[in-house]
């Protein structure tokens, strides 16, 4: 599913990535680890595309992170999540819905489950960032990826949104989808990754 060869990836003349080589096979749950600054967050955005190698190779289902048949099977859980703060929050479930081509029905229970159903017509900037992270998270994977990339998914949710969050995890992965976590804590994840791909901070 995913292969990295000798990835780098430069912020000015530093390297934030230097020289990563890892796999993940279909249908792996791996998390992400490592201290501040080691480039967790960088290799998501590599993996969904959203930022450049500045060298080695990435491939997803081996092809670029940035194609569009990677883009579709994709679904990237990101802080903070891309949203349209000029759309209520319904109207936001029914963009992607449209994007998508799922019934809108469906996200919208989904964001209930997730405790947003009070806050549907409520614009997107009005949110609180821990419902607007919660309609993220709706958002991105809202087309059942095979691929989910998540970026410390539990920050910020309280405890029946992190618990219908794991269930959703748990679901995937029985499923077979392959799950990238990155995850200060290893207890937040316990039970939900086959093993943890720890990165050290460049030198």
């Amino acid at each position: 599913m995913i292969d990295i060869d000798d990835l780098v990836v430069r912020r000015g003349t530093a390297d934030v990535l230097s020289g990563l080589n890892a796999r993940v096979a279909p249908g792996e749950s791996v998390r992400v680890a490592g201290p501040n600054g080691s480039g967790k967050s960088t290799l998501l955005r590599v993996l969904a595309g959203l930022t450049a190698p500045d060298a080695g190779r990435v491939t997803v289902d081996g092809r670029a992170p940035g194609d569009p048949a990677v883009r579709a099977l994709r679904g990237y859980v990101q802080e903070p999540p891309p949203l349209y703060e000029h759309l209520t929050a319904a109207e936001q479930l029914g963009f992607t819905a449209g994007v998508w081509g799922v019934p809108a029905g469906a996200l919208r229970e989904r964001a209930a489950a997730l405790g947003l159903g009070e806050r549907l017509d409520v614009l997107v900037g009005e949110l609180s960032l821990g419902q607007r992270k919660k309609l993220g998270y709706v958002c991105s994977t809202a087309h059942a990826p095979r691929l989910v990339l998540l970026d410390e998914p539990f920050n910020g949710l309280d405890a029946a949104a992190e618990s219908a969050v794991r269930e959703d995890l748990a679901r995937w992965r029985s499923e077979g989808r392959t799950l990238v976590v990155v995850s200060h804590s290893d207890t937040s994840v316990a039970g939900l990754v086959d093993r943890t791909l720890t990165l050290e901070a460049a030198a």
